[in-house]
């Protein structure tokens, strides 16, 4: 699907049979992040010391929404970790250290507490660290979250994809589409309730338009299509979802009734 074309049909969808919840609330409150599946390959049997070794691992990512298991193949010599969402394969790591900070990292946890507090959304600008590419598309961002009546309860956040210490979120994020990993622009992301990710905007396609869009869908009220089909693709991060704050955005509407229209 073209990305141009993505939110104006899940617009669409929400006009039918709307509840009175708003899609950012409804969501947060009741859709369960999808699990990724983090698998170890292995061609000969373990060592009683790599089974311990991965015992750790799994007890250590186990609150996350994600399942580690061992996978026993003839034919593979070196063995290695695969990272799968949805029967996706997202990345491969040759050894246990490689995982650091896998299922947390300080920008997840900034964001996931952001939107705990009652937050419409976070909106993540992942850069190219061209400054002639980033510049516009981060002030075109900027101005559209200031023009909208929500502006106040939407943060904004930076993220280089170089960034060494949000090496796997930054990954997790070039891996919503397929292509995004090619694509030498910046983009940006909405993220929603527990920690999903829309399709971004990216390069010419962030405009304050396409922006706007994006808030009109957190904003509108939730719909059956959308709590059947539910929109984006969930990032991996330790599950710490227990008593949300209420949505700031209900107190927005509450206060200016005409916004409830939009």
């Amino acid at each position: 699907m073209k990305r141009k074309h993505l939110i104006p049909i899940l617009l669409e969808g929400l006009l039918g049979i709307a509840c009175t919840t708003r899609v950012s609330e409804w969501i947060l409150l009741n859709a369960l992040p999808r699990q990724y599946s983090l698998v170890y390959f292995h061609g000969f049997p373990l060592p009683g010391s790599l089974e311990a070794e991965n015992r750790a691992l799994a007890e250590r990512i186990e609150a996350a929404n994600i399942r580690f298991k061992t996978v026993r193949r003839e034919g593979i010599d070196t063995p290695f970790y695969g990272l799968y969402y949805e029967n996706r394969l997202f990345s491969t790591y040759r050894s246990i250290p490689q995982l650091e900070g896998l299922t947390t990292s300080p920008l997840r946890e900034k964001i996931a507490a952001e939107l705990m507090a009652g937050k419409l959304c976070v909106m993540v600008y992942l850069r190219t660290d061209d400054p002639e590419k980033d510049d516009r598309g981060l002030q075109t961002l900027h101005s559209a979250v200031a023009s909208s009546p929500f502006g106040s309860i939407i943060t904004v956040y930076e993220l280089s994809r170089n960034n060494l210490e949000e090496h796997h979120f930054a990954s997790m994020l070039l891996h919503v589409e397929d292509d995004l990993r090619v694509i030498q622009e910046p983009m940006v992301f909405g993220i929603f309730g527990r920690f999903k990710a829309l399709e971004p905007l990216l390069g010419k396609g962030i405009s304050e338009e396409n922006i706007h869009l994006m808030i009109d869908f957190f904003t509108a009220e939730c719909s059956c299509l959308i709590k059947e089909n539910l929109p984006g693709t969930d990032i991996l991060f330790t599950d710490r979802w227990e008593n949300p704050e209420p949505a700031m955005l209900n107190a927005i509407i509450d206060s200016n009734p005409a916004l409830s229209s939009r």
